[in-house]
């Protein structure tokens, strides 16, 4: 009876562990022909957008990308600035912060190729949970690229960071054809 019970056990064990881990050959190539970008996600991202208005009051349209896994989510979004607004990096930071009521712990300049970027790491919470945010933005001409990592602060472990980094480092603009 004992030898069932440590072999059921064992199977539940395993298959319960095996669903935790995640292979990189799950994770797919997400190509954006109209965003001019191509990045890895764990499924196929759900698409969306919206208009907002711009400080002068004008709107332009916001496109988004998002997708998640068993304890991330993932977003891409993107716009393109009209030619009467100024983009800044820092108010982008700030207005990061703002909406999610956030606490900036860590904030680091980046580029990709010649462009300029910021990486933020942002600690909020939200219906009750404690979350991490790890944001990058970058400006690409008058186009604003920002990717972001949401995960359960509880939830911060080298997995976790390998899983920003794989979905960060893999973010490519494609010519503009």
């Amino acid at each position: 009876m004992q030898t069932k019970i440590l072999a059921v056990f064992l199977v539940l064990t395993i298959t319960a562990l095996a669903s935790g881990f995640q292979s990189s050959a799950e994770w797919m190539k997400y190509t954006s022909e109209e965003g001019h970008y191509i990045v890895l996600v764990p499924q196929q991202p759900k698409l969306s957008s919206q208009e907002v208005p711009a400080p002068d009051g004008t709107k332009f349209t916001q496109y988004m990308a998002q997708a998640s896994d068993a304890d991330s989510f993932y977003l891409l979004g993107y716009f393109d600035y009209t030619p009467n607004m100024v983009f800044s990096l820092d108010k982008a930071r700030d207005g990061m912060l703002e909406a999610t009521k956030g606490t900036l712990l860590k904030e680091e300049a980046i580029s990709l190729g010649v462009n300029s970027g910021k990486e933020l790491k942002v600690s909020t919470t939200n219906e009750g949970f404690d979350l991490l945010i790890r944001i990058r933005f970058y400006e690409v001409g008058r186009r604003i690229y920002v990717l972001q990592h949401i995960f359960q602060k509880s939830a911060e472990s080298p997995a976790i960071a390998t899983k920003t980094t794989k979905f960060f480092d893999s973010f490519k603009i494609m010519p503009v054809k």
